[in-house]
């Protein structure tokens, strides 16, 4: 883990995501971040700590879309408009990993 703190902007209980937030929240990837695809995955390098981490192709595809345009909410419409899921399920799983990679690090969530 990274020693500096960031607080989380999106609650990890899905059931109380304040619905303001999710419009307002942009998500970017981290300066000291690189990238390299392999095989159908992610795998992230975080150059301040030498940590390598992986991700999964849902995992990948919200790491794509986290370039500082795109809101929560708009990264949960293209997740349900790709994937056979429910919409409940797709906001669970996309806020666990948000929350994640910010706790790593690896992430940087803004509002706007």
């Amino acid at each position: 883990m990274s020693g500096t703190s960031q607080a989380h902007l999106v609650n990890t209980e899905v059931s109380h995501c304040d619905s303001v937030l999710l419009h307002q929240v942009v998500l970017r990837g981290s300066p000291d971040v690189q990238t390299s695809n392999m095989d159908g995955e992610t795998v992230l390098l975080d150059l301040s700590t030498g940590r390598y981490y992986t991700l999964n192709r849902l995992g990948s595809l919200i790491w794509e879309l986290c370039t500082g345009t795109q809101t929560i909410s708009d990264i949960h419409t293209i997740l349900c408009d790709r994937f056979d899921v429910a919409p409940e399920r797709a906001l669970d799983d996309l806020v666990t990993l948000v929350n994640e990679l910010t706790q790593e690090g690896l992430l940087q969530q803004e509002r706007r």
